[in-house]
């Protein structure tokens, strides 16, 4: 199969810049102006990456093409130069067969081709990958299948835990190893496996924290993980999931974009 590609505008080197991303799950359904917050946060921080996942029904849904109000919002946002849009596809853990997963896949590549390049899916986002050692062939294929798909796709699995074998950072761009409730990342279990993690594959992996229950949690999270410890992205929200703004929502995206500006180093000396 033809791999396509949409943008001829890279994703910054993030391992080599002061400018980590926003990972946004974007969950929320694109009635009215929901996804106004985000179009203005994007549009005000021009030198602010984004990384946007999109989920229309658990996956691209049944449809050659989400509904009226997906094609409407989608195509605002792959105009914007500082965003790259992931197909959200999940893998139950190892447990979805792959034959049912790689439709998925070119689903989202066919909607650049069913709307004339208006609709630009840059990656793919696979939510419930599996972390034991036993599994790293069935993502690596995942992978492989992902890019003779969709050229130069983003590929980012999320297991929410660490790895139990580093050889899943292979085939992926970015894994997610933190996906918890902020008062999650002090526990024991995390901060000895940041000790542990390398600092190439710290520049490989993202913190997603939810259920923050102050502004200054937030900022400590994400000074911890860029400052510290050189994580490429992140998204830390005060609300419990991923289908509402956070109230501290364009906060959150002024102070990323203002430590980047500021010239704070990406790891190890912040």
């Amino acid at each position: 199969m033809a791999a396509d590609t949409c943008s001829d505008t890279p994703l910054k080197d993030t391992s080599a810049s002061n400018n980590p991303f926003i990972l946004v799950p974007l969950y929320i359904y694109p009635a009215s102006n929901s996804w106004a917050p985000l179009i203005s946060s994007v549009s005000k921080h021009p030198n602010q990456d984004f990384l946007v996942v999109v989920n229309p029904d658990n996956g691209p849904g049944p449809g050659d093409l989400p509904d009226t109000n997906y094609i409407s919002v989608l195509k605002t946002l792959s105009l914007l130069p500082n965003v790259k849009l992931l197909g959200y596809v999940h893998c139950t853990y190892g447990q979805r067969p792959q034959e049912e997963i790689i439709p998925d896949i070119t689903s989202y590549k066919n909607w650049h081709t069913i709307t004339s390049g208006n609709i630009c899916i840059d990656g793919i986002f696979f939510d419930e990958t599996p972390s034991t050692p036993e599994y790293v062939e069935y993502m690596s294929f995942l992978s492989s299948q992902t890019r003779s798909i969709l050229q130069d796709a983003i590929i980012i699995y999320n297991p929410g835990i660490f790895p139990q074998s580093v050889k899943y950072y292979d085939s992926a761009d970015y894994i997610i190893p933190f996906e918890n409730e902020a008062d999650q990342w002090e526990s024991e279990y995390v901060q000895i496996n940041l000790v542990n993690l390398s600092d190439e594959l710290k520049a490989k992996s993202i913190a997603i924290a939810h259920s923050c229950k102050e502004w200054n949690q937030q900022v400590g999270i994400v000074e911890e993980a860029i400052g510290k410890h050189g994580f490429a992205g992140h998204f830390v929200t005060g609300v419990g999931g991923y289908t509402e703004w956070c109230g501290l929502w364009e906060e959150y995206v002024r102070m990323t974009a203002a430590r980047m500006q500021e010239g704070k180093p990406h790891s190890g000396e912040a």
